[in-house]
């Protein structure tokens, strides 16, 4: 959240602002990675996942237009600053945009919205509740509340009961991050291809 804001308070640096924060972030999973290695024996489905997840952001593209919002979105080209400085910085952005959206996140998301909320909504001692446990509070109050951290509220809602669903049939933290990634790429090629910035 703190790198979050930084990017945020500095909009002109955005574009290598997001590249940096996504290293160190993936630095600080990378170091407590022995903390969360091993806990998941279950098959992560990796085809099943990933075509999921593709059809999970079709379902958020397609309904767009119709599902409801928490605030404006704004279309203005977010690499621009760096296009200014020339061809390879401008380059350089979208990879940074491309692999955080795709590689960082989807852990980084997936470990605390499924990983860790929706089990300790269940039990503090979240480590003891086994991956995938469904509880219908636990379950709908995470979905929600991945929700509302989403401008586009009800296709993100859409998204995370999908998302919830599969975790729970799986019983599989790596399958959902599978979904995640495959979707976030899925939108990513999406949106270069289209130009809807609104959705990045």
């Amino acid at each position: 959240m703190g790198l979050l804001y930084l990017r945020q308070s500095f909009p002109q640096q955005s574009w290598w602002l997001y590249g940096l924060c996504s290293l160190l972030v993936l630095g600080l999973l990378l170091w407590l990675r022995p903390r969360y290695r091993g806990q998941d024996p279950a098959s992560p489905q990796v085809l099943q996942s990933a075509l999921l997840g593709l059809a999970a952001i079709v379902l958020w593209i397609a309904l767009d237009p119709w599902m409801p919002r928490t605030g404006a979105r704004d279309n203005t080209f977010p690499f621009a600053t760096a296009f200014e400085l020339g061809m390879v910085p401008g380059i350089l952005s979208i990879a940074f945009r491309m692999f955080g959206a795709v590689v960082v996140v989807p852990v980084v998301e997936e470990l605390f919205w499924r990983g860790f909320l929706m089990r300790t909504i269940i039990k503090p001692e979240f480590e003891e509740v086994p991956l995938g446990t469904f509880q219908p509070l636990s379950f709908y109050v995470t979905t929600v509340a991945f929700a509302l951290v989403h401008v586009e509220f009800g296709s993100a809602t859409l998204f995370g009961l999908i998302a919830g669903w599969w975790f729970c049939r799986t019983k599989s933290i790596r399958a959902v991050m599978i979904l995640h990634a495959a979707a976030n790429l899925g939108l990513a090629v999406y949106v270069l291809l289209t130009r809807n910035w609104f959705l990045w």
